[in-house]
């Protein structure tokens, strides 16, 4: 053996407290022969303790504390294996492997591999003429993360590129071949820029530093102190050689978390064999750990016995390997139904609805362990939505947690904001990123909270809402001068715009200038720019929305994100050129290493835990949540860049390694003294699947065990339901307000008489309360959109030759209709559209024009008129606008209504949609400015929907009645109805008479429409 001393290797069962465990043995002198420090405090200071994570170098020295009783104590050095430390190694001053090279910053490899990838996907698509490689930003940042990733893979396993020339995949896909060429030309070629640059890849300079703590202990003599590494299954070569050398030292000891001692010896004997290898195994990694120690498992020394639940059998058959699960059939030999009682009799079953009744229940459960006096629990989960909403709900109670996973930085605060801002350059000032730029409480630009908030709203009305300004901040600074707010009606909401307000819309503008000026600067500069020069104007944009970035304790997000920009800005020369638009869709992946970490104090009893942080944490009870398949395991990436077979020649893990190592998680924490597994049938909206390793355990534990522990979960289900149940609460019932006469509206618009007659309650919220609709954020153009350029171009030009047309009719209409639809050429698929539906209207009206004329003596085009009403509480005025009145030679009146889309039917207009009606009753009073009184002999819809035959005309006539019976009987239904309003009883009614079943209107919502038309108050 090396060294002359026999390996000293420990293992500590899955349901002993691990840390308390470990701490013992070392107090009593069980790791180390001769080395019992409880009795000599100062003796532990000559220590050294290797472990996973920097949380349980924590943990540890907690549990050393207290199993020393509370006496004082000189802790031993505590050194991470995981979060290699080149500080806490203890390597001599004048190790050479302490100096340079060091390693490449992730962030910086990225960059330079991202330009590989970009520069060969750019040479490959010339070369077949088309697309080969996914383009696009994220898909080069991906491919690049790959490809270091398999750099990693190949430094681990200690594969120079020499090896790649080996593989001939001419069975393979030709994309393979393609790969692989460009893998090997871009790993001489990274290897070159990092010698050049005096740098190594972070795996090797991890091993580097691993391998030469292990020579130098290797070297240490008998009177060295005591050396244990505990909690790690050596996972990586480095590691497991570390661990190795430790085993053999005089007075090394080796810790192995939850050795398998249950699972039958032909069956861990295969898990490490290289064909029939079990990489999906829990145990596969100590299995390969214990074939480097040159140890079998007999040799490992137990540290501790199974707790009287012990689940470790359970655990044990339940992963096993597949290939051996037919074993099962003699389950009860190994597992007795006592055994399996006891195991099962603490574990809950949570199966919820939906992953937000999951996080309900989830957090019951943490707070039910709050009320036993000094029982800690912990949620295990790697869903970080489901953290979130954890610790939202157990906000509810008071309870303040925190996700000990941490946070990315594109998803904190600053990152979001930050991602914002780019977006908003990228895309011009569109409404909606811009809106939401606005909207992030961290960006002020240099306002306090409510002056920002009123510019806000002010900018917001002017220039956001409805249709798209011009591009850039020039387009907001255009669409604030032509804000004319007395050109508005009087219930226009952007009246609410004075100038006051107005001059806070310009000047938030001229900050938006500021601060996203340089960004734009590239938007509008054509081709990739300088990714150096991108990160700069980023950066600037950030600190003139939000202030200069703290890099304090108190802040960690803004302290990551400056961070983040000083290592792009010294890493950028080496990456791809950009466009601002690709630059912006590439953020995420920049930000993507960079964790904001919580800086209050975990909650002493509660966590919130990723599998990795909850390793060796020993709780009373753990929830293990998000079981569902994607989730526990998490999905096995495939390598674009070599294929399994190609993998397996190499001999790099393959993607089962992680299911593996997610398995052995799993198993770990099921050996808490009280387990819960909890699982959502529905995650985003599909049905999940149940992890595997939930369904392995529920076949192993079999159908009454099962459902016992449902039925004990069904508890925090029926908490959950309970805790958002709330007193009954009566159905809404049909909305029909009876305001006072004084506030009840005293005229109306002929179009909106329709409203009044199929749903008052819209007249109700327009008039009585006031309530104008907004308009959504970036509005494209619609229906009323193309309707008021229609009509506007028809208008101005019968005004034009309200007589005689001219020969050049058509091109003359078209002109009209160039300038009313230029507004829309902002929107160029809209515009193309209904710009060729109006050259076929304008076809077919020029047609119906020249057909009519003859027997006209003037056309008037948008006459304005009222009528007065009298009525028992006053007089009622009747207002309307008439898109086209007929002065016949003889005298009479023709009305014509144009429709862009369907016009109403006779029996519509005769009844419920009257306009055309009300507009003759009104002619007949000589009500219109311009036109006589006269009888109308005719009502015409006339359709302009552009189609085939570009229009239609449609009289409205019902039998038996003349035109001006329709007219006397629509202005006589009008009066009586609006006397009924004239009694305060009388309320209006929502949905009188809806045209539309399931089509809701502009104020449904505020009627509550949805809850008593669908829930069957009656049938629309």
């Amino acid at each position: 053996m090396e060294g002359g001393s026999v390996p000293r290797v420990f293992t500590i069962p899955s349901s002993a407290p691990f840390l308390p465990t470990l701490a013992r043995a070392l107090l009593d002198g069980v790791l180390v022969e001769g080395f019992a420090p409880r009795s000599d405090p100062m003796a532990l200071a000559g220590a050294t303790v290797f472990l996973p994570t920097r949380r349980a170098g924590r943990l540890f020295a907690e549990a050393l504390l207290e199993a020393a009783g509370g006496t004082a104590l000189l802790l031993p050095r505590i050194v991470p294996l995981g979060d290699v430390d080149e500080d806490a190694l203890a390597f001599s001053e004048d190790a050479p492997v302490l100096a340079a090279p060091h390693a490449i910053a992730p962030v910086h490899r990225r960059l330079v591999l991202a330009r590989l990838v970009a520069h060969w996907r750019d040479t490959l698509a010339k070369a077949v003429e088309r697309e080969a490689v996914a383009a696009g930003t994220a898909a080069t940042f991906a491919l690049a993360d790959a490809l270091g990733s398999l750099f990693d893979d190949l430094t681990t396993a200690g594969l120079s590129v020499d090896r790649l020339d080996g593989l001939v995949p001419d069975e393979l896909d030709r994309y393979f071949r393609i790969g692989l060429d460009f893998v090997r030309i871009a790993r001489r070629a990274f290897s070159a820029y990092l010698a050049q640059a005096g740098l190594v890849e972070p795996a090797a300079r991890r091993d580097a530093l691993v391998d030469a703590e292990a020579r130098r202990l290797s070297a240490l003599g008998p009177g060295a102190g005591p050396v244990i590494a505990a909690g790690s299954t050596g996972s990586m070569p480095a590691t497991a050689r570390l661990l190795k050398a430790i085993s053999r030292l005089p007075r090394g000891a080796v810790v192995l978390p939850g050795l398998d001692d249950a699972l039958d010896e032909a069956s861990f004997a295969r898990l490490a064999d290289a064909r029939d290898g079990a990489p999906d195994h829990p145990q596969f990694g100590l299995a390969r750990l214990l074939a480097t120690l040159e140890m079998t498992r007999a040799d490992v020394v137990p540290l501790a016995r199974p707790a009287a639940f012990g689940r470790e059998v359970l655990m044990s058959e339940a992963l096993r390997q597949a290939e051996t699960s037919d074993l099962w059939a003699s389950l009860g030999a190994r597992l007795p139904a006592d055994a399996l009682a006891r195991a099962m009799e603490a574990v809950s079953v949570v199966e919820a609805d939906d992953p937000r009744a999951e996080a309900l229940a989830i957090a019951l459960v943490l707070r039910d362990s709050l009320e036993r006096p000094g029982e800690t629990a912990a949620l295990v989960t790697p869903d970080r939505d489901l953290a979130r909403r954890v610790a939202a709900e157990m906000a509810r109670f008071g309870v303040a947690l925190d996700d000990s996973a941490g946070t990315p930085l594109a998803e904190s605060a600053a990152g979001r904001l930050a991602r914002l801002l780019v977006a908003a350059a990228a895309e011009a000032c569109a409404p909606v990123p811009l809106f939401a730029l606005l909207s992030h409480p961290l960006a002020h630009f240099g306002l306090p909270p409510g002056a920002k908030a009123e510019a806000v709203a002010a900018l917001e009305l002017v220039a956001l809402r409805g249709p798209r300004p011009r591009a850039g901040i020039a387009g907001l600074q255009d669409a604030i001068t032509a804000f004319d707010r007395d050109g508005l009606r009087g219930s226009d909401p952007r009246r609410r715009v004075d100038a006051p307000r107005l001059d806070q819309a310009r000047d938030l503008a001229t900050r938006l200038d500021r601060a996203l000026g340089p960004l734009l600067a590239f938007g509008s500069a054509r081709g990739a720019q300088p990714l150096a020069d991108l990160v700069c104007a980023h950066h600037a944009a950030f600190e003139a929305a939000a202030g200069p970035l703290r890099s304090t304790a108190e802040e960690p997000a803004e302290a990551a994100l400056a961070r983040t920009f000083e290592t792009l800005a010294a890493a950028a020369a080496d990456g791809p050129a950009l466009t601002l638009s690709a630059y912006a869709d590439a953020v995420g992946a920049l930000f993507s290493d960079a964790m904001v970490r919580p800086v209050a104090e975990p909650h002493a009893r509660i966590r919130i835990l990723g599998p990795l942080e909850a390793r060796l944490v020993h709780v009373d009870r753990v929830v293990l949540g998000s079981l569902v398949e994607r989730s526990w395991p998490q999905v096995s990436e495939t390598d674009p860049w070599l294929s399994r077979p190609m993998r397996a020649e190499l001999g790099l893990d393959l993607p089962e390694r992680r299911i593996g190592l997610s398995a052995h998680d799993f198993a770990q924490s099921f050996g808490a003294p009280q387990v819960v597994l909890t699982y959502a049938a529905k995650v985003g909206g599909a049905q999940s699947v149940p992890s595997r390793f939930v369904q392995r355990l529920k076949t192993v534990a079999g159908e009454a065990a099962w459902a016992a522990a449902q039925a004990r979960g069904a508890r925090f289900l029926d908490g959950a339901r309970r805790a958002d149940a709330g007193p009954p609460v009566p159905r809404a019932a049909r909305p029909a307000p009876a305001p006072p006469l004084a506030l009840r509206p005293r005229r109306l618009s002929v179009t909106e008489v329709e409203t009044f007659l199929r749903d008052p309650y819209s007249i109700y919220a327009r008039h009585v309360l006031g309530l104008a609709v907004l308009d959504p954020l970036d509005a494209a153009p619609g229906g009323a959109e193309r309707g008021s350029a229609l009509h506007e171009a028809i208008g101005r030009f019968t005004s034009a030759f309200p007589q005689e047309l001219p020969p050049d009719a058509l091109p003359l209409l078209l002109a009209e209709g160039r300038r009313a639809f230029a507004p829309l050429a902002a929107f160029p698929a809209e515009h193309a559209l209904w710009w060729a539906r109006f050259e076929r209207a304008a076809a077919f009206l020029v047609a119906f024009e020249r057909e009519r004329r003859p027997g006209l003596a003037r056309v008037v085009a948008e006459a304005g008129g009222a009528h007065d009403i009298a009525l028992s509480g006053g007089p009622f005025r009747l207002t309307g606008r008439a898109d086209r009145i007929e002065v016949a030679r003889d005298g009479s009146l023709a009305i014509l209504d144009y429709k862009t889309g369907t016009a109403p039917s006779a029996k519509q207009a005769a009844t419920l949609a009257p306009q055309l009606p009300l507009e003759a009753a009104m002619a007949r009073r000589g009500a219109f400015a311009g036109v006589p009184a006269a009888d109308v002999s005719d009502l015409l819809y006339v359709e302009l929907k552009g189609a085939a035959a570009g229009g239609e005309v449609k009289p409205v006539r019902v039998k038996g009645s003349t035109t001006q019976d329709l007219a006397e009987a629509a202005l006589d239904g009008l009066t009586g109805l609006l006397e009924a309003f004239e009694d305060e009883r009388q309320g209006y009614r929502s949905l009188a008479a809806p045209q539309w079943q399931g089509r809701f209107g502009d104020y449904d919502h505020l009627a509550r429409v949805r809850e008593w038309a669908l829930a069957g108050e009656e049938s629309e």
